[in-house]
């Protein structure tokens, strides 16, 4: 292969370690750089390494076929570590070294993706040079294996901050996704005056000692989905009026639990906020309404019931939320029916 010539290009040193910016469209990134060293043919290097379904999001994503599609943009750098080099006045040149031009320690999957939607496709390149091949497969592993991914609750957060509509202009009707409602939902427990919930909901995912917001809206979107959620019919008022009185309820029938943060734990906390269409049935039938004090009323029934000793009875995981909503449930029904004062059928 002839040397590659490109001009425009930016040096500059971190630690002394030489990076030159540039660009090349992605046609000539893949025919000139490895995404292994360990495959002479290109494709099994990159069936090796790269992941196929992650590549077709990435093409689809560039050619607007994605869902809520934004501006197609691949800002993202692709880092590659450069064999031989020379440099002079903005021009860098980057020779052929045993059939190869050099390393891409990072971006493997944007350059595959762009590759197969256009070759011509522009991208970002950061080559480091200067580096021996040890500390190129170290690079290469401290970062593949170090980056860390989008805290699920920031991302939830930030779908709001990316939704063509204004999400509290349309918390009422079906113009805003489920999952956008359901966020807001837990935020305003978290932000609500008479909510138990206040400030104990970490909305970024990154407070320690807190709840999870996106485990909280998991489980409430089902409630409030526009096919068959049990809470659709409801205005957001009244949904958040729900939340806010069953927990509310359980705070006061279980004080030590969650004085003591054992409410806090997934399965227990996953799971009564489960059980809350089975209790909801239950006091509704009682009371003809969901007021808090009607939940405290039916609830106060099993005010005995070990928590911890039931969340460690199913398990854990997503099946155990589960079988704990169930058992809870089961619990409520049972103390009502051996208790002659309830007059009804459940």
């Amino acid at each position: 292969m002839a040397s590659l010539v490109i001009k425009n290009c930016i040096k500059i040193k971190q630690n002394d370690i030489p990076l030159y910016i540039f660009t090349l469209n992605a046609g000539e990134v893949y025919n000139n750089f490895e995404v292994s060293r360990r495959y002479e043919d290109k494709e099994k290097g990159y069936q090796r390494i790269v992941k196929d379904t992650k590549i077709k999001k990435i093409v689809s994503y560039l050619s607007g076929k994605s869902e809520n599609s934004y501006p197609s943009l691949l800002p993202n750098s692709i880092l590659i570590a450069l064999d031989n080099i020379n440099f002079n006045t903005n021009t860098l040149t980057i020779n052929d070294e045993d059939g190869t031009k050099g390393l891409i320690i990072d971006g493997q999957h944007r350059l595959k993706g762009a590759y197969e939607y256009d070759i011509n496709f522009p991208l970002i390149i950061i080559g480091i040079g200067g580096l021996e091949p040890k500390y190129q497969a170290r690079l290469f592993i401290t970062i593949n294996k170090t980056q860390t991914s989008l805290p699920s609750a920031l991302y939830l957060d930030l779908i709001s901050a990316t939704s063509d509509e204004d999400i509290r202009a349309n918390l009422d009707g079906e113009v805003i996704t489920s999952e956008q409602k359901a966020t807001e939902l837990v935020k305003d427990l978290n932000r609500d005056e008479s909510s138990s919930l206040k400030d104990l909901i970490a909305e970024t995912g990154e407070e320690r000692g807190k709840i999870n917001l996106s485990q909280l809206v998991g489980i409430i979107k089902k409630y409030i989905n526009y096919t068959d959620g049990k809470f659709k019919g409801y205005s957001y008022n009244d949904q958040l009026k729900i939340l806010i009185n069953y927990f509310n309820a359980i705070k006061v029938v279980f004080e030590n639990d969650w004085d003591e943060k054992i409410l806090f734990k997934t399965t227990i906390l996953g799971g009564l906020l489960k059980a809350i269409d089975g209790v909801f049935d239950v006091v509704n039938t009682i009371h003809n309404n969901f007021k808090e004090n009607s939940i405290i009323y039916v609830l106060s029934n099993v005010q005995e019931l070990n928590l911890n000793e039931l969340a460690n009875s199913v398990g854990g995981g997503i099946k155990a939320q589960d079988s704990f909503a169930k058992r809870f449930i089961k619990e409520v029904k049972d103390k009502i029916k051996d208790d002659n004062k309830y007059k009804v059928d459940l």
